[in-house]
């Protein structure tokens, strides 16, 4: 007995179209990997020296640290400063791990000193932590003063 092709081709056919409407496996929403930024610097504090304005923090040595981005807060009369009210943050510089002026104690303590500073003025500033990529993690606690330029 012959077999019509015809009825080859529809099985084909059907077949071919069952495999393309099953498709590939579980439909869904992409998930995002999961990267982990580096962790925020929490005890930020400054200082007033001869040299401008000290900042000294601490840090985890286990993260992979690759820049401390600086934030300062636009600079303000001292009269005029209001340390506990909202400040508007602009990027200062931004401060590779190897740069000479950041000076570190062991791994975990870090400082760094603002020359561009002036007496008589107020300064806030937070600090941003970035890794080796380039991803920064949240802002770092205020701390602010008016420097003396003692």
């Amino acid at each position: 007995m012959r077999r019509n092709p015809w009825f080859l081709w529809l099985w084909t056919g059907l077949f071919t179209l069952l495999l393309i409407c099953t498709g590939c496996g579980l439909k869904g929403d992409p998930i995002p990997p999961k990267i982990k930024l580096p962790a925020a610097i929490a005890d930020l504090s400054v200082s007033s020296s001869r040299e401008g304005v000290l900042l000294t923090w601490s840090l985890d040595p286990l993260e992979k640290i690759g820049t401390f981005q600086l934030l300062r807060s636009d600079p303000v009369l001292g009269n005029e400063a209001c340390p506990g009210c909202p400040q508007n943050y602009r990027p200062l510089r931004t401060i590779p791990v190897a740069n000479t002026g950041l000076r570190s104690e062991g791994e975990r303590k870090f400082s760094y000193v603002d020359w561009d500073v002036r007496a008589g003025y107020f300064y806030s500033y937070r600090i941003v932590v970035c890794d080796r990529t380039g991803r920064c993690g949240a802002a770092s606690n205020e701390a602010g003063l008016i420097h003396t330029g003692i």
